[in-house]
């Protein structure tokens, strides 16, 4: 026996019917384990979040430098009237003491550690010296790379807290309070004061940050939520139950969020408004049709079997497309855009089963209450049971209606002129995919969370003063680094790229330090054998490891955009071509700032690729579904239109591309193509009951399209939740997504109706040519 998608929706209905307490019960117990799903949710917001770890550029970075050479520091701001003040210094060395040999502290260091191992060397003690006039000679003799990084000006100073390579998230969060109480307890003089920054510091805020805000934008979503549909849902009883039987769908996903190992990101964060304005959108559509069903007489039973009988199907295309929308995010090469687009799809998915598994069932059981009620009072009164209980549940809006038979005759008008219409859409499509390609790319952390954060404000002071900390670093590997000849090329090859490239501002290896010893770069192995042995270690280590292997750090401006870095490393490696390094000896351009490159090609082909994906991925699946290529085909090109258009928006509105708003095409796709589906569906129904095109244009327009409107209006009132968050990267999202999705009704009641009619027009014109060809 063979049945329909419809015949296997009913049997679900039956079964739904028949077992609805027992359904329930899973659904509420199902809550407490996606709440314990939800602990092992972890918050990342490091580079590999944007560069995929198993990348050879990730492992360079990771293996080579991070490994290495790259321990994190938390840094400690000192700010004085005489930052050289022999009582400052002794604060600042209590400090770096204290912090030494704690759990996770590979060491410290400062201006004071410096001072202490010129003393130790120069005079045979290792204590800060009491004279000022000394402790100015030991400064002046300090190689200018390293007073620029800790001692910037005479009134500022730094304390490096360096951590282990491995260390973990949590571990940084106690080192961090472990540094705030050390600096309480050394006690710096009056006058003095202190600011514990740093970038683990920073992004320990962010990640706080990022919590309260989830919370906000959740509490503000499911507010707008309750407007939305107070006011576009007003016709219907319990015109609020979608809302809470949404958030137990945003439970679930947290809770798949956290089986499932996708981190927590600036980027996924986005994932929840959106899904509790697609879920009750979702929810809204099985809603409105169970009460259609009493409407029109059906007990509650009846209802609810002939709700998924209908709607299941309907709205289950309508998930595929937006489904395949989020797939075409997987390809991408950015962590984080792929777990958005992970989430999204678990989301959307869960949303679907939430509105049909608990949703109905609760209407099922609400309804079923009201309607012993009415055969009550059926019975009391000596009327009729069946006429009573439809007296009961009839909802008819009038209101309604008339803006019913407005949408029909709108777009009959748009239909009757398709040359207007389709060219002025295609004009605006073109002229906007014309600007997408000037929108600027934007990779900056920084540029990402709230401008007013003060740990932000604390970490730019720090960035100001130094210059910024952001490197280059070109790792050394040899059979010995400090082989004369390698060092010589180091130092001769930094002070030539300083010369050269304007956006590099200094360079510092081992011959830094070297030359501070010696006044310039031996030729005797032995002498250089000599001085590197009597470096401290903590300068010593920051240059070279195990005698293979070695860096030279290439300091480049704060302020250059993620283009401009991407050109500046393909110059130095081109640089390397041209001055290489001794034979036997090889180079590798890395560092953090080159692995936040890998991100340009995503949000520029890559962005642009996920796109056409996503377009291809949608035709085909409806084509899978429908087996008709008019249908596979009408749903998307209005929407396709739309990303056009979005994409002169964000250049009108002077936005920037960033890893959140890469999604954006993909997203559009997805989400307007349900707006197309619903309306062609109802377009072909009614030209199946023997409507001609424009007939059935109006009429699909006049019953279907307040419901779309009502729809649309709920998904743009939840994605605007993102709008009000501090993090600019979500604001930014949430006022482009509003807008596009505002661009997706729009198409839906303009471009879609000339396409729908004048195509099936032609169709059914092609038919009767082919059944009655002229001979």
């Amino acid at each position: 026996m063979n049945l329909s998608i419809k015949d296997i929706y009913e049997k679900i209905g039956i079964f739904i019917e028949k077992r609805t307490l027992l359904i329930l019960l899973v659904a509420f117990l199902l809550i407490f384990v996606s709440f314990y799903g939800a602990g092992k949710i972890s918050t990342e917001t490091g580079e590999d979040t944007f560069t995929e770890k198993s990348s050879k550029l990730y492992q360079d970075y990771n293996n080579l430098f991070k490994q290495n050479f790259g321990a994190e520091a938390i840094i400690v701001l000192v700010e004085s009237d005489d930052i050289s003040d022999p009582e400052v210094l002794k604060a600042m060395d209590r400090l770096g003491t204290s912090m030494e040999g704690k759990k996770d502290v590979k060491g410290t260091f400062s201006i004071a550690t410096i001072i202490k191992d010129f003393a130790s060397q120069q005079y045979g003690h290792s204590d800060i010296p009491e004279d000022k006039h000394t402790i100015q000679h030991i400064i002046s003799r300090t190689p200018e790379e390293y007073l620029a990084l800790l001692m910037p000006d005479d009134r500022h100073a730094i304390v490096m807290i360096e951590m282990r390579e491995d260390v973990t998230t949590e571990n940084t969060e106690w080192v961090l309070s472990e540094t705030k109480t050390a600096v309480t307890w050394a006690n710096f003089p009056p006058g003095t004061s202190t600011i514990v920054t740093g970038e683990p510091a920073f992004m320990i805020a962010i990640q706080e940050e990022m919590n309260k805000s989830m919370g906000l934008m959740l509490a503000i979503s499911g507010l707008l939520m309750a407007v939305a549909l107070l006011i576009a849902f007003k016709h219907v009883r319990w015109k609020l139950l979608p809302l809470p039987i949404v958030l137990i769908g945003i439970i679930y996903t947290f809770g798949a969020m956290g089986f499932t190992n996708v981190p927590m990101t600036m980027v996924s964060m986005a994932v929840f408004p959106i899904l509790i304005g697609l879920g009750v959108d979702y929810a809204i559509q099985f809603h409105n049709r169970a009460e259609e069903e009493l409407a029109r007489g059906e007990t509650a039973s009846e209802a609810i079997i002939e709700s998924i009988k209908h709607m299941g199907p309907a709205v289950g295309t309508a998930i595929v497309a937006t489904s395949l929308g989020f797939v075409a995010l997987f390809t991408s090469p950015v962590p984080m855009i792929r777990d958005f687009g992970k989430m999204s799809l678990i989301g959307v998915i869960l949303s679907y089963f939430v509105s049909m598994f608990i949703l109905l069932p609760v209407l099922y059981l609400l309804d079923s209450r009201a309607e012993k009620k009415a055969l009550k009072k059926a019975r009391c009164n000596g009327g009729n049971s069946k006429s009573t209980i439809k007296a009961e549940n009839i909802t008819k809006n009038d209101s309604t209606e008339g803006f019913g038979r407005f949408l029909g005759h709108f777009t009959v008008t748009m239909a009757k002129n398709p040359l207007i219409v389709i060219g002025i859409a295609s004009l605006l499509t073109i002229g906007g995919l014309y600007a997408d390609e000037h929108v600027g790319i934007q990779t900056n952390i920084k540029n990402f969370i709230p401008q007013d954060l003060k740990p932000l404000n604390d970490f730019d002071k720090l960035n100001n003063l130094i210059g910024g900390m952001d490197q280059l670093n070109i790792i050394i590997r040899a059979d010995d680094v400090t082989d004369p000849s390698v060092i010589h090329w180091m130092d001769s090859f930094g002070r030539s790229e300083v010369e050269k490239q304007k956006d590099i501002i200094s360079s510092d290896s081992l011959a830094t330090p070297i030359k501070v010893a010696y006044g310039a770069v031996p030729s005797d192995p032995a002498v250089v054998n000599s001085i590197v042995d009597g470096l401290p270690g903590t300068i010593k280590d920051r240059y070279v490891l195990g005698g293979d292997l070695g860096i030279l750090n290439l300091k480049i401006d704060q302020n250059l955009k993620t283009e401009q870095i991407a050109a500046l490393i393909e110059n130095v490696k081109s640089d390397i071509e041209w001055y290489p390094p001794p034979i036997g000896v090889s180079t590798t351009v890395t560092g953090r700032q080159v692995t936040m490159t890998s991100v340009l090609d995503a949000l520029t082909s890559g962005r642009i690729a996920m796109g056409y994906l996503g377009l291809t991925l949608i035709f085909f699946g409806l084509l899978v579904i429908y087996r008709d290529w008019l249908k596979a085909f009408v749903p998307i090109l209005p929407i396709l239109m739309v990303t056009g258009w979005s994409g002169g928006v964000m250049y009108l509105l002077g936005m920037e591309y960033n890893p959140l708003t890469a999604t954006l095409g993909a997203l559009v796709l997805g989400i307007g193509a349900e707006f197309t589906i619903l309306m062609m569906e109802r377009y072909f129904e009614e030209r199946e009951n023997g409507l001609i095109p424009m007939e059935a244009m109006e009429t699909a327009s006049a019953k279907i399209g307040p419901a779309i409107i009502a729809s649309g209006s709920t998904v743009i009132f939840g994605f605007s939740a993102l709008i009000a968050t501090p993090f600019p990267i979500l604001s930014d999202f949430g006022v482009v997504t509003v807008i596009a999705v505002g661009f997706s009704l729009l198409s839906t009641l303009i471009v879609l109706p000339p396409v729908m009619v004048h195509l099936d027009i032609w169709r059914s014109k092609r038919k009767i040519q082919k059944k009655n060809p002229i001979i």
